[in-house]
């Protein structure tokens, strides 16, 4: 299958396997307009021209892109009235098109956001159903370590995880792994420690990292302000964390005004004997 190059702010960026710009469009990075080009091709084309046309064969390198040819200007000759009407009508688009498009940006990004916020929250929910599968192998004990990352790397290595880009979520100082082997860099997801097979279903097992987590029955989860997360904030329409918990619900909480996410553990959370810690990256 042939390699993917993009033309994106201005840049060359590539090659990509296909896969890789199917998630670009999916977390809104790039449009079916973004310019794109493989081997196959004598000039740039588009991504929503282009992903239908894939064959096999070894990528080569692409041609420099080409921009489009800029529109003609007037002449400079002496205008018709008709031209005059087309200027005019030109200018009053000039002035309304930056003003609707801001009406739509909203919903457009907003729609984004939303379609990020439930990506991540699936991410969590595979991530602890595979803990969960784990501890059936395991006498009904989560796998554990010193960190998230040692955490995760034990369901990749049984096996548990087959794709190790679950771990990641696009935010500052986050890269997607390039193999098997995780390392902090490729992990965007906290885990508790601690958990068994009969530890409360509230107790939440994997979340989004950059926020500090008690385990008390209806305890928030506070902002780390040293620590990256997707959701920054603060303010509820863009601030706010993925978690699955131990019953098999994962959510999508909003944060509050602070970015705090309030009744992050469950009213009815139930520590029991047992002694829970926040893992990191």
């Amino acid at each position: 299958m042939p390699e993917i190059y993009l033309h994106v702010d201005g840049q060359q960026a590539g090659p990509y396997q296909l896969a890789e710009i199917q998630q670009f469009l999916a977390e809104g990075r790039i449009t079916g307009e973004t310019p794109a080009w493989h081997k196959d091709l004598a000039a740039w084309s588009t991504v929503a021209q282009l992903l239908p046309q894939f064959a096999g064969g070894r990528p080569g390198m692409p041609p420099p892109f080409v921009p489009p040819p800029p529109v003609p200007g007037p002449a400079k000759k002496g205008m018709s009235g008709c031209l005059i009407a087309a200027i005019i009508g030109a200018a009053i688009l000039v002035l309304l098109v930056p003003c609707c498009a801001g009406i739509a940006l909203g919903p457009i990004t907003m729609g984004i956001k939303k379609a990020q916020e439930s990506a991540s929250m699936q991410q969590a929910r595979e991530i602890s159903l595979a803990m969960l599968t784990y501890s059936m192998d395991h006498n009904g004990v989560y796998p554990d370590g010193a960190t998230s990352t040692e955490v995760f790397q034990k369901l990749v290595d049984g096996k548990y995880i087959s794709d190790p880009h679950v771990f990641y979520v696009a935010m500052p100082g986050k890269v997607k792994a390039t193999s098997n082997q995780l390392t902090a860099d490729n992990v965007s997801f906290d885990a508790t420690s601690g958990v068994t097979s009969d530890s409360s279903d509230s107790v939440p097992v994997v979340f989004l990292t950059g926020y500090t987590v008690i385990y008390e029955a209806g305890a928030s989860a506070a902002r780390d302000g040293s620590r990256s997360t997707p959701f920054p904030g603060p303010g509820k329409l863009t601030s706010g964390i993925a978690v699955a918990y131990k019953g098999n619900n994962a959510r999508f909480i909003a944060g509050d005004e602070n970015g705090t996410i309030v009744n992050f553990v469950p009213p009815g959370f139930q520590s029991g004997t047992h002694i829970y810690q926040q893992l990191r990256p």
